[in-house]
């Protein structure tokens, strides 16, 4: 039996941090989109997988998907925990990337709900190209879907961030940031230069822009050099970032 104060230590400093930041993430409006439940990030990979699924034409009698009900007598469909098949996927139309957002699970057909689920006009044997291949349950990883994968997060951000305000937009970077200073802050104490050598790689435009709107505000407050000039190039990247008032301009 584990002694009662290292039990202490390691539900307070190990354990109960993370449910303070989930706690603090629910009850905090950052303007951001919730973070997902993880079976939908299974569903779309599951989806775009058995999207590009080859069928065989013509299509099995025994088969018989039905997309408006969500049902498919195939055994493929039994076996997938989502309740997907390649027939099912194939047999719709499309879906724009909010899909993968907004789609509901329901306890009665159709197990999925939404307005983007519509079936092709044409038979499901028109709609899918004649390629022969074997069952596919999308039970496993593609290597081509994980490349695809981090496209369509990006589909997915862009589309939830067309709905947001300035303020909302704003906001949500400047929660990002905050938060990304604290975690480098914490990263000092272990003087890992890989880390380091990273941040100033991968992170080196965002530094130069830092370091221009920086130098205008410096430049600007400054009453002994010349204040910069819209078009000058140091500075060009600056353009439209305005400089914050001195203190004797906020104490006046």
């Amino acid at each position: 039996m584990p002694r009662c104060d290292l039990l202490v230590w390691i539900l307070v400093v190990k354990l109960a941090p993370s449910y303070y930041r989930k706690l603090d993430r629910l009850l905090t409006d950052t303007g951001r989109h919730r973070q997902l439940p993880s079976w939908r990030k299974y569903f779309k990979s599951t989806w775009k997988k058995l999207l590009k699924a080859p069928i065989t034409l013509p299509l099995n009698d025994a088969y018989r998907p039905d997309v408006k009900k969500w049902v498919c007598t195939c055994p493929a469909l039994i076996v997938n925990r989502l309740l997907l098949c390649k027939h099912l996927v194939q047999a719709v139309q499309p879906v724009p990337p909010l899909f993968f957002l907004k789609v509901k699970r329901q306890r009665t057909a159709p197990v999925w709900k939404h307005h983007s689920l519509k079936p092709h006009n044409e038979d499901i044997g028109s709609v899918i190209a004649q390629i022969e291949g074997p069952e596919d349950d999308g039970s496993e990883s593609d290597p081509e879907l994980d490349e695809d994968d981090d496209e369509d997060e990006a589909e997915l951000q862009a589309a939830l961030r067309e709905g947001l305000t300035y303020e909302e937009a704003m906001n949500e970077n400047i929660t990002k940031i905050g938060e990304f200073l604290k975690g480098l802050q914490y990263q000092v104490q272990f003087r890992d230069h890989h880390m380091l050598q990273v941040l100033e790689q991968e992170g080196r435009s965002f530094l130069r822009l830092a370091d221009a709107c920086l130098n205008k505000e410096r430049r600007m407050q400054s009453t002994r050099g010349e204040s910069p000039t819209t078009w000058e190039q140091q500075t060009s990247a600056a353009m439209f970032y305005r400089s914050r008032p001195t203190r004797s301009d906020i104490s006046t």
